[in-house]
């Protein structure tokens, strides 16, 4: 009897585990539908690593930015015109619960600020990580298709 009861009770164990990663897998995903409509406002660590195809090199933390010179640069953007349409292919969450990676494809597209309108695909790796039970943004990294 305490075999079957031991059994059970780790069963039971299992489902919560999972259930919990299920949860934390659909928060993810909303907070990264919140990103493409552009309320990121508070979704990354105060350390966050970021880099793009737009930066010569990563950017971390509130640290300003060197761009790479070109057309679609982020200063010639008209400000609040960049979106996102983001689609997930894999998120994985850590069993500690507390770490995840997301692989998505998406499609950025913003005007600038001479009128014309840019969008291109692009391939993005993120790192999530939760602080006080919410999960933010600690690693970004963005690559542009080739065209």
């Amino acid at each position: 009897m305490r075999a079957v009861t031991a059994t059970f009770g780790v069963l039971i164990v299992a489902v919560i585990v999972q259930a919990q990663g299920a949860t934390d897998e659909q928060q993810i995903r909303a907070l990264i539908a919140k990103f493409d409509s552009g309320q990121a406002q508070g979704m990354s660590t105060a350390d966050r690593i970021f880099w793009s195809g737009a930066y010569k090199k990563p950017v971390i933390g509130s640290q300003r930015p060197e761009e790479i010179p070109g057309e679609g640069q982020v200063s010639a953007r008209v400000p609040g015109s960049q979106r996102n349409k983001t689609t997930p292919v894999r998120i994985e969450v850590a069993k500690s619960g507390d770490l995840a990676y997301e692989f998505s494809n998406s499609e950025l597209s913003f005007e600038l600020k001479d009128g014309k309108k840019e969008s291109f695909m692009n391939s993005t790796l993120r790192v999530w990580r939760k602080e006080a039970g919410q999960w933010k943004i600690a690693a970004h990294f963005a690559r542009p298709h080739e065209p």
